[in-house]
């Protein structure tokens, strides 16, 4: 992995989204993008035009609206932000993924996962709250990027694919941070999850479409099936990695609408 490249990639990323996600300056946005931007949210239409016109839109009637990023995970030619998105202040907001690829130093594609932030009637089974708060401080372990890639792609499908709890425990480590607030901290309820996802969804698939590496940190889009043909769930999962084990994980879940109108771009989600 070239570092520099990695670092190139990420500021250009993070400089737009903050034009975007937090000045919601149109005109300043421009300079990020190229002659073309792929969309593959099926409500919202290619070429950068239509992305300004939508920055223009949120400036107007939300001005007070923030897309805070919370967590950032680079590639060469990717870059995932986990952020906590509010159109006004004291929303519970939403928890949102927005990926990026850039091409030859401008942003040209664009995928993402959006969940509303679920006002809980019930308390959490952890208090570890929805997001990262260390910030950038979370990530390191630079040089053990493919290791780390490669670790937690074995575990995901282990997991996802042949939802193997004995093979899924020897990633995990003593301690397995959860960010979900309906699922409880500790290796053994993860593993008790798997049995329970192969007990009843055997036909059940986690298909990995696109990975982001960076360090310590492995996201993955993914397209989630309990059962065969059903639409199935757009979600990223995200880990971080320490001394060679999984410790922590945050997730984005999004259920795959049925559309009544035909999509605005014929990209797909993934």
């Amino acid at each position: 992995m070239d570092l520099k490249k990695v670092e190139e990639t990420k500021k250009i990323v993070t400089d737009f989204y903050h034009a975007y996600g937090i000045e919601k300056d149109a005109e300043k946005c421009r300079q990020f993008f190229g002659d073309k931007y792929i969309q593959h949210n099926p409500h919202v239409q290619d070429g950068v035009d239509h992305f300004l016109r939508f920055v223009r839109f949120r400036k107007e009637h939300f001005p007070e609206g923030h897309n805070n990023v919370m967590m950032t995970i680079a590639s060469e030619d990717k870059v995932m932000l986990h952020v906590h998105s509010f159109l006004t202040p004291g929303e519970p907001g939403r928890n949102l993924v927005d990926t990026f690829r850039v091409e030859n130093g401008k942003v040209v594609e664009h995928w993402d996962v959006i969940q509303d932030v679920e006002v809980l009637k019930f308390p959490p089974l952890t208090d570890n709250g929805l997001f990262n708060q260390q910030g950038d401080g979370i990530l390191k372990d630079l040089d053990k990027t493919e290791e780390n890639c490669a670790l937690v792609t074995a575990f995901y499908e282990a997991y996802g694919l042949e939802k193997d709890a004995d093979k899924c425990a020897g990633f995990l480590g003593e301690t397995y941070t959860q960010h979900n607030p309906h699922v409880q901290d500790g290796p053994e309820h993860f593993l008790r999850f798997v049995r329970f996802r192969k007990e009843h969804f055997p036909e059940g698939k986690n298909r990995i479409k696109l990975t982001v590496a960076q360090g310590n940190l492995v996201g993955f889009h993914v397209h989630s099936v309990l059962t065969p043909g059903e639409p199935g769930r757009n979600l990223v999962d995200i880990f971080r990695v320490e001394n060679g084990k999984i410790v922590e994980h945050w997730d984005t879940i999004q259920n795959i609408e049925v559309l009544k109108f035909p999509p605005m771009n014929d990209n797909g989600l993934y």
